[in-house]
Formats: structure tokens, C-alpha cells, sequence
């Protein structure tokens, strides 16, 4: 079958250079006989890639070993999950999904678009089959996924997927990213289209605005499962430590987070043209940049495909799309003039421009920190590392600044703002974080604080402010959404729950956008925790306890199990506090028999709203006699993952399609069918947290789960000396 596959890339390359022939020609003769003809090249790409998809997905699990994709990165002993895990869980396969998402985004665009935009839809149809035709020279000349052995060479058994990503929010945190970032294309072509076209008015932006929240989502949600999976498997206790590739997967996030605010800007103002056409394309950009990083070698991680020699390819594609794009954005300048000027630095689109500022910042500070390593060592062969502690130095003090912003930004008025203004919006919040951050804060210490640790100045002010910013903001949406209920309800003899319901849906981009900010209140809440964060490395004989904060961990026992795909260290630790026992925790390692060297952690994780602890097996002697631990305690970490989906939820609020678009799977003259729909989406987004409360409090989330798999005897039966045990770190 790997014929098929090939043939199918070969021809999907073929058939993208074809329709940006006839797409150029339509746009610039206004052809409909080469504009169909475009759309045909269109969807005919996207069926060859997902014939070539169906192919590689065939043959991982089907156990084709004469791929030698699937031979490097499958074996027969994994579970059909991560088999489908495997089809981008390497550089090829990965290149291949994305292509395919580049294609099927720019299909759906192409068929809701083919009534609407016919100015742009020529232009947009060839500068996105250019991008997959750039992305598919890589996968041909480069990386082809279908690359076979020889009959005589094939092997019987393949290497398997690394043990780190066979895990479940590992095999969902690549896709969702690569799907941000190729989703990313279909924005970028409609910017690039009005520079082609010369139709400059806000007709672009009308069109784009949802096609950018589409990656934001994706980006979001693929950065915090990202997150989730690092504080579950890597053992570190944090969520987030700036390493090169979390952060190249950070910077479209933050440029496409100020892009998504200043287009409301030039929507309602007819200003900033430049600066979004700009924004845009570096957004774009940024995308292929992250993915130069990670398959380039020029950065170690463990996310990065280190070992790929395909990185000037990438660098080859960022060259050219960063000239062509650059030299149409000068082209265009003197027509990019906005319409209308600043009325006032005391205004909405003040706060709007200055917040873009800070997510602009933010971005130079994190591009910065991940490069600069990487160029002195080239300059001075001095090696140097740009830690956590670099990065939060200048990111605390940014993102309290743009917390601010967006409160501010969410209640001060157009054009300018006045005294009235400030006496109707402000006066509530800012009595509301006055009054209850040292009533919140005074009592936190005195409930729980103080039991745990005393933290230093610096990281309690920052704490504090956060803290006094989040119920600044959280004041700032409930006033919004309160007086909208209120309008709602003294017009409409409605409950307080349907009037709720009713905003959202006939505002949706007004609300479910204070909602994505309640989502960041939340996390920020979080971040505000982690001034109080204990962290401690132990060393515990069996019986022997330790005093972390006012919790008491005794380590217990070691007990070993072994199954056909790995062997399972797990360790019993009787956490107590005050005297009183509370639960038992059973952190572990798991040895891979295809990977014997590379130990997974398995960690336990006790999560509440109020706080995690948090342990991890790092090291044991191989009697059991003695083991390490390392112990957190991590306050308010709960409210990072509640906070993500709330996020979530507000952005397909955004997102949410009208009443017009849905009229053909209304099921009568009632809106039952949209609502069944809606508490659909609504149950499917709160699910990680039902997943993540189920696993804190269950055996499903220890060490213990891995004893529900079947256990088989090893072909030379159990090992009687431990395999090498890793050290502390």
C-alpha cells in the first residue's frame, strides 16, 4: 500500500501547483471557468492528502514494518490508541497531518466562501494551496512518510513510539497544536489577498476574524494539554518551565491573541491597517518559525525532533514566504493608511493598542530568551541557558500589566473616555478588589497559608497583585453581564438563566470574549499560587516519614509488576496531616521493554481547588528498602486547568454559528435541536475536568492504573536485578 501513499503526495504536489497557476489566472482575469477550476484543484488536493492519511493509518495498524515510518515509530504490542498516536507522533507523519489540516481548512473555507468574498476567494485559494504546495516539496524531497525498505531488509518487529508520548494527552496535545498552526494558512491568505487584490477596506478583516479564532483555539487548547501532560509525566511539578519548543508553540499564541483584539479596532474604527496586516503575516511566520526550531536542531528539547534533516527546508520556505510577504506589505504601504486617528489616549482603542504592546513584548522577551542561547554559543562558543527564572523576571511583570489592560479595556469608553464614564464603570471594581484582596488574602494566610511556607517579598507582592487584578477583572465581566441580564430581563419576561443564555447567543463576540477573560482570571489565579509553592526533594527508608508543610509523607512500600509492554515500579506513601491520616499515593516508573533506558514517571496527583499535592518516584534501591521522592505542594493549581476550559468554552461561544447558517438542521420551528447542540459542546468541554477529578482521586490516576492491564510473563521471565535506575534530578 505504500504505492498508494506515494502516489497520492505526488499527485496532491502536482494538483497545488496546478491550482495556484489557475488561481493567479482567475484572480487576475476574473475568469469563473478557472475560478471552478481553482476550487476543483482545491478539494482534489485535499482528497489526495487524506487518501495518502487513510494509507499511513492503514499501515500502523495493520503493523506494516516494510514502512519504515511505522517500523521506527509502532510496535505490535501498542494499544490501537497510540497507534493513531503514531501517525504524528514523528517528523514525517506529523508534516503529513499537517498538511492535511492545511488543506481541509482551506476546503471548508473554499465551500462556506463560494457565494461571498469573490474578490478575495481567487487569491485565498492560491496562496494556500502555495503554502501546502511549499509544505508538500518538504514531504516529497524530504521526509516521505512512505519511504520502504527493502523486501529482504524489513524488519519483523518496529522500535516503537517513544514512552513519553504514550500517554493520552500526548497523543492530543501534538494535533491540537499542529492544527493551530495550520490552520493559521487561512487567515494569513485572506491578509495576503487584499494586499493582492488592493481591496484594503475592512472586507478582509469581516472575513477573516473567525477563520483567527479557529488556530487561537486550537493553539490554546494544544498549549494547555501540553501543560497538563508536562505536570503529569515529566515529574518537575510545574506546568510550564519556557522550554524552546513550548515556547516556539507560545509565540502564534501571543501574536494572534494582540491581532484578535486590534482587529476590533480597524472593524469599528477603520484603524490600525497596517498594524494587523502586519501582525498577521508575523503571526503566520512565526508559525513555520517554530516549526524550523523544532525539526532544525537548533534547539534541545524534549519535544524537538533533534535527529531531522529536513531543517533547511523549513528555513528555505520561511525565507521565501518571509520575502514575498514583506515586499507586498511595502508594495501596499501608502494604501494601507488608516482612516481615522487616536481621538484620545483615555479611550478603548488606547487600551486596546497599549495591551497590544504587551502581548508584543511578551513575545520579544520569549523570542528573545529562546534564541540568545543559540547565538552567543555561535558567536562566542560560550554555551549559556536562559532558565525559568530569566523568563519570569520579565513575564510577571508583563502580565500583570496586560491584566490590567484588559480590565480596563473592558468597561472604559470609545473614543474618550470622561468623569461620567469612570463614576458608572470603574467605581464597582475597584471597591471590589480593594475590599476583597486583603479580606481574601488575610484569610488565606490564616486558614492555610501559614501551615505551608513564608514566601519571599518579591514573589508575595507579585502574588498579592495578581490576586487584587483578578477580582478587579472578575468584577469588571460580572458588571457587564449583570447589566445585560438586567436590560434582558426588564424587556423580555424571561428567567435569569435564559436571559444568560440569550445574550450569549445574540452577542456572542461580546460575551463569549468576557468569558475567555473569566478563563484568564482563572488562570491567573493559579499563577498566584505558586508564590506559596513548596517544593522538596526526600530520601525515605520504609516507615521513615517527612514533614513537608504541615502534611507528613511515610513512605511504605515498593511493589513491581510486569506485563507484556513494561515493568511497574509503584511505591506506597501515607500522607497524614496534623496527626490524622488522609489518603495513601502511589507514585511509580514505568521500563518499557522497547525502551529499557528511558524510564516514564508516573505520578500522583491529589488535586483540589484549594491545592495539589503532588509525588513522584524519582529513584529506589532494588529491594525497596529505600527510596526518592520529589514532594509538591502547589496551591491553587486546580484553577490553571478549570480556567483553560473556561477558555475554551468562551471561544466557541465566539465561534458559535447564527441562527441563518444553522436553518437547515433546526428539527422544527423551536430552537431545541440548537440547544441539544449547545449543551453538547458544553459537556464535552467541562469533560477534562471531570477526567482530571476522577484521576485525583482515583487508582486511575497513580501508578495503580497500570495493574488493570493484563499481566503476561516475560519471554526469559522476570529480571532479577533492576534495570538502571535513574538518578534524582
Amino acid at each position: 500500500m505504500s504505492w498508494l501513499g506515494s502516489l497520492a503526495i505526488y499527485l496532491a504536489l502536482y494538483v497545488a501547483l496546478v491550482g495556484v497557476t489557475m488561481g493567479i489566472i482567475a484572480a487576475r482575469t476574473g475568469s469563473r471557468r478557472f475560478l471552478h477550476a481553482t476550487r476543483f484543484a482545491t478539494y482534489t488536493t485535499f482528497g489526495a492528502i487524506s487518501v495518502a492519511s487513510m494509507v499511513l493509518i492503514h499501515a500502523l495498524l495493520t503493523h506494516d514494518f516494510s514502512i519504515k515510518y511505522v517500523a521506527a515509530f509502532s510496535d505490535q504490542s501498542m494499544p490501537t490508541f497510540y497507534l493513531l498516536g503514531a501517525f504524528w507522533g514523528g517528523q514525517a507523519g506529523s508534516l503529513l497531518f499537517w498538511i492535511w489540516k492545511v488543506t481541509l481548512f482551506t476546503a471548508i473555507c473554499v465551500y462556506t466562501n463560494r457565494k461571498s468574498y469573490q474578490d478575495f476567494m481567487p487569491w485565498v485559494m492560491a496562496v494556500s494551496l502555495a503554502v501546502a504546495a511549499g509544505l508538500l516539496v518538504i514531504l516529497v524531497f524530504g521526509s516521505n512518510p512512505f519511504e520502504g525498505y527493502h523486501l529482504i531488509d524489513d524488519p519483523t518487529q518496529g522500535k516503537g513510539l517513544n514512552p513519553l508520548l504514550q500517554t493520552p494527552k500526548m497523543v492530543l496535545h501534538p494535533p491540537a497544536l499542529l492544527t493551530g498552526m495550520a490552520s493559521m494558512t487561512v487567515p494569513f491568505a485572506f491578509a495576503i489577498a487584499a494586499l493582492l487584490s488592493g481591496n484594503l477596506s475592512n472586507a478582509w478583516v469581516e472575513a477573516a476574524r473567525k477563520w483567527i479564532l479557529w488556530p487561537w483555539l486550537f493553539l490554546s487548547i494544544g498549549n494547555i494539554l501540553g501543560g497538563m501532560w508536562a505536570y503529569e509525566e515529566l515529574g518537575w511539578g510545574g506546568y510550564w518551565a519556557w522550554d524552546p519548543v513550548e515556547n516556539a508553540a507560545l509565540l502564534p499564541w501571543l501574536t494572534s491573541t494582540a491581532l484578535i483584539h486590534s482587529l476590533l479596532i480597524q472593524e469599528r474604527r477603520g484603524m490600525l491597517k497596517r498594524w494587523n496586516v502586519g501582525l498577521m503575516i508575523g503571526t503566520f511566520l512565526l508559525t513555520i518559525f517554530g516549526t524550523y526550531i523544532t525539526r532544525s536542531g537548533l534547539i534541545e528539547s524534549v519535544h524537538s525532533f533533534a535527529q531531522s534533516d529536513i531543517g533547511p527546508y523549513f528555513l528555505n520556505l520561511l525565507l521565501t514566504v518571509t520575502v514575498l510577504s514583506i515586499a507586498l506589505f511595502i508594495y501596499r504601504w501608502k494604501a494601507l493608511q488608516s482612516e481615522q486617528r487616536l481621538d484620545s489616549p483615555v479611550s478603548r482603542e488606547a487600551a486596546f493598542i497599549f495591551n497590544n504592546w504587551m502581548f508584543l513584548s511578551m513575545t520579544a522577551v520569549v523570542l528573545f530568551g529562546t534564541l540568545w542561547p543559540r547565538i552567543k554559543e555561535g558567536l562566542t562558543g560560550q554555551d549559556i541557558a536562559m532558565g525559568p527564572q530569566w523568563f519570569n523576571r520579565w513575564m510577571i511583570p508583563l502580565g500583570l500589566l496586560m491584566m490590567l489592560m484588559m480590565g480596563i479595556g473592558t468597561i472604559i469608553a470609545w473614543r474618550r473616555a470622561n468623569w461620567k464614564n469612570f463614576q458608572r464603570n470603574f467605581v464597582i471594581p475597584i471597591a471590589t478588589a480593594l475590599t476583597l484582596t486583603p479580606l481574601s488574602v488575610g484569610l488565606y494566610w490564616m486558614v492555610r497559608g501559614q501551615g505551608l511556607v513564608s514566601p519571599n517579598s518579591l514573589d508575595a507582592s507579585y502574588a498579592i497583585i495578581a490576586i487584587a487584578l483578578c477580582f478587579f477583572v472578575g468584577a469588571t465581566i460580572v458588571q457587564e453581564f449583570s447589566r445585560g441580564i438586567s436590560a434582558r430581563r426588564r424587556m423580555h419576561d424571561e428567567s435569569f438563566g435564559e436571559s444568560l443564555y440569550r445574550l450569549c447567543m445574540k452577542q456572542k463576540r461580546r460575551y463569549g470574549g468576557y468569558i475567555v477573560h473569566l478563563g484568564v482570571v482563572f488562570a491567573f489565579v493559579a499563577f498566584a499560587g505558586n508564590a506559596m509553592k513548596i517544593e522538596k526533594d526526600v530520601s525515605l527508608a520504609q516507615g521513615e516519614s517527612m514533614q513537608i508543610g504541615d502534611y507528613s509523607f511515610t513512605y511504605k512500600s515498593l511493589s513491581d509488576q510486569h506485563n507484556r509492554e513494561r515493568v511497574l515500579y509503584s511505591a506506597s506513601v501515607q500522607v497524614a496531616r496534623d496527626g490524622r491520616p488522609l489518603y495513601e499515593m502511589h507514585p511509580g516508573k514505568s521500563i518499557f521493554h522497547s525502551s529499557p533506558n528511558m524510564p516514564v514517571s508516573e505520578i500522583d496527583i491529589r488535586s483540589t481547588p484549594l491545592e495539589d499535592v503532588y509525588v513522584a518516584l524519582v529513584n529506589y534501591d532494588p529491594d525497596g528498602r529505600r527510596a526518592a521522592f520529589k514532594i509538591f505542594v502547589s496551591p491553587f493549581t486546580w484553577w490553571f486547568w478549570f480556567g483553560g476550559i473556561i477558555l475554551v468554552l468562551g471561544t466557541l461561544i465566539c465561534l458559535w454559528p447564527t441562527r441563518e447558517s444553522l436553518e437547515s438542521l433546526r428539527p422544527g420551528a423551536g430552537g431545541l435541536g440548537r440547544a441539544a447542540i449547545f449543551g453538547g459542546v458544553v459537556m464535552i468541554v467541562f469533560s477534562p475536568m471531570l477526567v482530571w477529578t476522577v484521576e485525583s482521586h482515583t487508582s486511575w490516576g497513580d501508578a495503580r492504573r497500570m495493574e488493570q492491564a493484563p499481566v503476561a510473563a516475560l519471554i526469559d521471565g522476570p529480571s532479577d536485578v533492576s534495570p538502571a535506575q535513574p538518578e534524582p534530578s
